[in-house]
């Protein structure tokens, strides 16, 4: 069999759970693998279902040896580095990205496995500082089909769980001129991020291309909608998107928050006609 033929069969008894198994069959593809990186990755699937059998002592033995082995190749970290954070050992694994970054400042996997984990933590500070060095980097390798737009967008998603609004605008924009406005796909954080800096026109502007482009709609953009129309005293269009918001669930729940520019629905009566409304206090 060849090399595909044999990761195949490896996969196929992952998937039903048969893990000596597909560990087997692994190394039977071993032989066969034509690149460094085939090698690596092999070995980390049999990490893997070492693990699944309840054996985590040989799976880390396996990732210390690509370690070893295969120093120079950033593989070898990420891998490990993702195995570290599926058995939720969050501090080794940003300790060991944060050494691999310094060793690979080129790789964008690295930084981008970083920034997702530091996120995660709830430490969006540090992950900012992660994404805007991957930016100064001009030879930046190509990470799972991610480019430097994609980048921008994340730091912008990032600049918002923060509260800067500004700059999560300023780094969506520039996500945005780097490809065709169909492609992107935060208009809704950026709608979000309008409201917040007291621009409603731009609310709109970009929640009316959120649903040309992805011909989709939630609840919460429609109350956003609703809210921009508001501020607008545009109340026929925000009671309208309101109701498109009630009828995604059949009710609605708002937050103090929200009633603040919604406020004058409820002076005009409008929200007495909804029946299943709940109203933070």
């Amino acid at each position: 069999m060849s090399f595909i033929q044999h990761v195949r069969v490896a996969i196929n008894h992952e998937h039903n759970k048969d893990y000596t198994r597909a560990f087997n069959a692994y190394n039977q593809s071993l032989p066969y693998a034509r690149n460094e990186n085939s090698i690596i990755k092999i070995r980390s699937r049999q990490a893997w279902c070492l693990h699944l059998v309840g054996n985590p002592q040989e799976t880390e033995k396996i990732y210390q040896e690509l370690i070893e082995n295969h120093e120079s190749n950033p593989w070898s970290h990420i891998l490990f580095a993702k195995y570290l954070i599926k058995t939720r050992r969050y501090k080794q694994a940003k300790n060991l990205l944060q050494k691999s970054s310094l060793r690979f400042p080129d790789n964008l996997e690295l930084y981008l496995l970083l920034a997702s984990l530091l996120k995660d933590m709830e430490r969006s500070n540090e992950a900012i500082q992660v994404l805007k060095k991957a930016l100064t980097r001009e030879d930046l390798t190509r990470g799972r089909g991610i480019l430097r737009k994609d980048i921008w967008a994340e730091l912008g998603t990032l600049f918002y769980i923060r509260g800067d609004y500004n700059s999560a605008i300023s780094a969506l924009k520039k996500s945005l001129r780097m490809d065709l406005d169909e492609n992107f796909l935060h208009y809704d954080v950026l709608s979000a991020c309008y409201l917040k800096v007291g621009d409603p026109e731009n609310v709109l502007y970009y929640i009316d291309k959120y649903i040309r482009y992805s011909g989709d709609m939630d609840a919460e953009l429609l109350i956003l909608k609703a809210r921009s129309h508001c501020r607008l005293k545009q109340y026929p269009h925000a009671s309208a998107s309101l109701l498109q918001a009630y009828a995604f669930e059949d009710g609605l729940g708002l937050t103090a928050e929200e009633m603040v520019d919604l406020a004058p629905l409820k002076q005009f009566g409008f929200l007495e006609t909804l029946e299943n409304l709940s109203i933070e206090e």
